[in-house]
C-alpha cells in the first residue's frame, strides 16, 4: 500500500507593498494557527512582478521563519494580473462544460485565447424558458504572466502545490469561521492598496471584483494632515482608537481620565473628517457591487457585510457601512476564532485582520507520495 502524506502548507499572500504568511495545524480542538509571519515592503507601481528583486529575498526570509515549516506553500495569483467576469452560456450539442467556458470566454479575454489561463470558482446550473443554462464565475491569467510568477517563487525556494483566487480563499476561511453560507451575503477584504468585494450565495460568486482602493490613502493622508512621521505607527493607532466613531459621539458621555469632552470631540471630529472622503468611495463601490448582484439575480436578498482585512481596524466602520447601506455589517477578525499555537502567538490579537487572506490559502490541506 502507497502511503500518503497529508499536511497544511504555508498560505502566502503577497500583496503590492505587504506580505502575509500563515500555516495551520490540527489538534484535538480542530484547527489551531501554527504561525503567522508578517513583512512589509516597498513595491513597484507596474506590479508584483515588477518587484521580484525585491520579494525573493524577502520569501526565503519568511520561509526561514521558525514560526513556519516546509517549503510547500499554498498562493495566490496576483490581482493586478486575473481578469474576472461573469459568464452565462447554454452548452452546444454534445459540448462538455469546459470548452463551453473556452468558447464564451473569447469575447471578454484582452488577450488571445491560446495564451489564457481559465478557470471558474464557481459554477451554477440554472433551468430557464429558453432551456438548460450554467452561470459561472470566470478568472483568466496569461501563460506568461503565471510562468514568470511561479518562477519567482521558485527562485525563492518554494514548492508551489496551489495557486489560488482572492475570492476562493476569503470564501473558505469565512465557511469555516461561520460554519458554513445559508444567504446571501457581500463577503469583502478590505486592504491595504486593493480590496476585493464579492456577492456570494450558499451556490454560487454573483459578483468578485477587485477595487484599487483600501487604508492605505486614509493613513498616508492621516500622516500628512496631521503632520506624522512617515515612519509613525500613530496613523493605525488612530484609525483604531478613533475611526468613524464622530457621529455617534455627538450624542454619548466621553470620558478619559486626561483628555476633556470636547477636545475628545474635535480629535474625533478631525479624524472623520480626514478619512470620510475615502470611505464614501468605498460605499460607492459597495452600491456598483450590490446593483450589480441584483440586476443579476432579481430575487436576492442580502442578509449582511462581512468585512475581513486591515479595514477591520477602522473603528465603527461597520456602523459607519450599516448607516450608508441600510443593511448588517461585521468586521471579522478570524484570530478571535481560531486558535493559536502559544509558539505562533502575535503579541497583539487585534492585528489578526489582514491575515484573512493568508489563512483562507493554509486551509488548503495537500496530499502527496
Amino acid at each position: 500500500m502507497v502511503a500518503l502524506n497529508s499536511k497544511y502548507p504555508i498560505g502566502i499572500d503577497i500583496g503590492k507593498n505587504n506580505i502575509y504568511a500563515a500555516q495551520l495545524k490540527e489538534n484535538r480542538r480542530g484547527l489551531v494557527v501554527r504561525g503567522l509571519v508578517h513583512r512589509e515592503y516597498e513595491g513597484e507601481a507596474s506590479g508584483i512582478l515588477e518587484a521580484k528583486n525585491v520579494l525573493i529575498p524577502l520569501l526565503r526570509d519568511v520561509l526561514k521563519d521558525k514560526r513556519l515549516k516546509g517549503k510547500r506553500v499554498v498562493v495566490h495569483f496576483p490581482s493586478e494580473y486575473i481578469l474576472s467576469f461573469p459568464l452565462s452560456f447554454q452548452l452546444g450539442k454534445d459540448e462538455r462544460v469546459e470548452a463551453a467556458i473556452m468558447r464564451n470566454s473569447r469575447q471578454y479575454l484582452t488577450f488571445p485565447l491560446e495564451e489564457a489561463i481559465i478557470d471558474y470558482p464557481s459554477l451554477t446550473f440554472v433551468s430557464g424558458d429558453e432551456g438548460d443554462k450554467y452561470r459561472a464565475s470566470v478568472v483568466a491569467a496569461r501563460k506568461d504572466q503565471m510562468t514568470d510568477y511561479l518562477s519567482m517563487l521558485k527562485t525563492a525556494g518554494m514548492t508551489v502545490e496551489v495557486v489560488d483566487f482572492g475570492v476562493s480563499s476569503l470564501l473558505r476561511l469565512h465557511s469555516y469561521l461561520q460554519h458554513g453560507i445559508e444567504n446571501s451575503i457581500i463577503l469583502c477584504n478590505i486592504g491595504y492598496s486593493q480590496s476585493l468585494l464579492s456577492v456570494v450565495t450558499k451556490d454560487s460568486i454573483l459578483v468578485q471584483r477587485t477595487i484599487a482602493r483600501g487604508i492605505r490613502t486614509a493613513l498616508k493622508n492621516l500622516q500628512a494632515n496631521l503632520e506624522l512621521s512617515p515612519d509613525s505607527n500613530k496613523p493605525k493607532a488612530l484609525l483604531k482608537k478613533y475611526g468613524l466613531f464622530y457621529e455617534d459621539c455627538l450624542d454619548c458621555q466621553l470620558q478619559d481620565d486626561k483628555t476633556h469632552p470636547d477636545e475628545m470631540r474635535d480629535m474625533y471630529r478631525a479624524i472623520y473628517q480626514i478619512i470620510n472622503p475615502q470611505i464614501e468611495e468605498l460605499v460607492h463601490e459597495f452600491h456598483k457591487v450590490i446593483g450589480y448582484a441584483r440586476s443579476e439575480k432579481q430575487d436576492a436578498v442580502l442578509q449582511g457585510i462581512y468585512i475581513y482585512g486591515p479595514g477591520t481596524f477602522i473603528r465603527h466602520l461597520d456602523r459607519y457601512l450599516e448607516k450608508r447601506l441600510n443593511m448588517p455589517v461585521s468586521l471579522i477578525n478570524p484570530l478571535n476564532k481560531i486558535d493559536l499555537n502559544k509558539d505562533g502567538n502575535l503579541s497583539d490579537l487585534s492585528e489578526g485582520g489582514p491575515f484573512a487572506l493568508a489563512l483562507g490559502l493554509a486551509m488548503r490541506k495537500v496530499t502527496w507520495l
